[in-house]
């Protein structure tokens, strides 16, 4: 079990990160690794490049190695320009997102929160992503579905969830999951508020989620690997999803 995933994004040496990979992970051959762009538009087309040489290479079936390769880009991404910021509909603290760029094999968007607003607990399945903080601080509670619980798309159904990890982010650090790995999880911005980029590949589905609301709120000052708490699918209803 994982306590945390976190990493820091400037300045990138390669050396610096080669420890988060393993002889079994790191990418080899014919798969390039990044160096530092002042560019978005350019990183983003080398990055792209990259990530499709890794798959005509190794293919999509180890879905961490290929997040772990996207870290090593993410550290190297300079700030995107200032997307067209939308509110996030029902979010009882004003939060508002944004895409970035869209297109294969993964997309980049935007977030910003306000001063202690809260992402309520969701699910990507088939996905994974890196959420990387640009400014403000960021608390991110990852979690699992426990063992023969109802799929997030029985609406109204009671799950049970553990907490798997908890990544404090400040400027210039970041955490991911995959479709196997920390799916849920729950976004609380710091006093200061919150802005970050997320990477997102999608491996099955559409892209579809749900909004998981806990019994109990998951204490964000301390830490309880393994606990497991109870919640119940609520669908995409953002509303219905706060405590």
């Amino acid at each position: 079990m994982q306590r945390r995933t976190l990493f820091s994004l400037l300045p990138f040496t390669a050396g610096a990160l080669a420890p988060m990979l393993s002889s079994a992970t790191e990418p080899s051959g014919s798969v390039p690794l990044p160096r530092q762009y002042d560019n978005f538009t350019d990183w983003l087309t080398v990055a792209r490049s990259a990530a499709m040489s890794y798959l005509k290479e190794f293919g999509a079936d180890d879905t961490e190695r290929f997040m772990r390769l996207l870290s090593l880009w993410a550290c190297a991404m300079p700030l995107p320009p200032d997307p067209t910021w939308q509110p996030l509909k029902d979010a009882n603290t004003p939060i508002d997102l944004a895409t970035i760029a869209g297109g294969r094999p993964f997309v980049v968007s935007a977030f910003r929160m306000a001063p202690g607003a809260l992402l309520p607990l969701h699910c990507h399945p088939g996905g994974g992503g890196i959420t990387l903080c640009t400014s403000g601080s960021l608390v991110i509670q990852h979690f699992e579905l426990c063992e023969d619980q109802p799929a997030f798309s029985n609406t109204g159904a009671r799950a049970d969830v553990r907490q798997v990890r908890v990544a404090q982010l400040a400027h210039h650090q970041a955490t991911m999951f995959t479709p196997t790995m920390a799916n849920l999880h729950q976004f609380h911005a710091g006093p200061t508020g919150a802005a970050g980029v997320e990477i997102a590949v999608q491996w099955q589905g559409a892209g579809e989620f749900s909004f998981l609301k806990l019994e109990q709120p998951a204490a964000v000052e301390h830490f309880s690997p393994g606990e497991r708490l109870a919640g119940r699918w609520v669908g995409m209803q953002l509303a219905a999803a706060y405590p």
